[in-house]
């Protein structure tokens, strides 16, 4: 609910406002480059995730430990890793002056907007990134005394689906920000 309200704000300014609309002077024009090579790679590393998660469920369906253990560790291994980049791209962002309410941004309402936007957009994406890592670690933690348990895989499966609807969230804001 909370994406699909801040996503349905980004079009309408994005589509209905001469100031922000594809093309205006202020808006980043599409296929912007800042930052691009670094979302690309997020994206690649969230994706990977995703493949290693499906292998950490099917893992704990089968009872393997071990499979589990070392998949659930690569899965929250990425995902600190996409953390990492963002980070990274944050620290570049803000030292160049694209930051909200920054001198340069003032200057151009309609890049204040868009920043804005993928500032909120991309941190709350983060934080979801956080909340998946934290769950999953949790998972890794608890399976040497809870992997023969049924209700263990579902919770596995559950973590899972969390984790794919946070990659999903990522492609719909990759060409959001990056690409249009």
């Amino acid at each position: 609910m909370l994406f699909g309200g801040f996503l349905v704000s980004y079009f309408m300014l994005r589509y209905g406002s001469s100031v922000c609309a594809i093309g205006a002077p202020a808006w980043p024009k599409e296929g912007y480059p800042v930052g691009l090579a670094l979302a690309t790679t997020n994206t690649l590393i969230l994706i990977s995730s995703s493949y290693t998660m499906v292998r950490a469920v099917l893992a704990s369906e089968k009872h393997d430990e071990k499979t589990f253990s070392r998949f659930m560790g690569y899965t929250i291994f990425l995902g600190l890793l996409f953390l990492c980049v963002k980070i990274g791209e944050y620290a570049l962002k803000i030292h160049h002056g694209y930051f909200p309410r920054s001198p340069f941004m003032e200057a151009n309402p309609g890049l204040n907007i868009f920043i804005s936007f993928y500032f909120v957009l991309t941190g709350f994406h983060g934080l979801h990134v956080v909340i998946g890592i934290l769950w999953n670690w949790l998972l890794k933690r608890g399976a040497p005394r809870r992997i023969a348990s049924p209700a263990f895989a579902r919770k596995v499966e559950y973590a899972g689906l969390y984790w794919h609807f946070v990659d999903v969230v990522w492609v719909f804001l990759f060409p959001l920000f990056y690409l249009i």
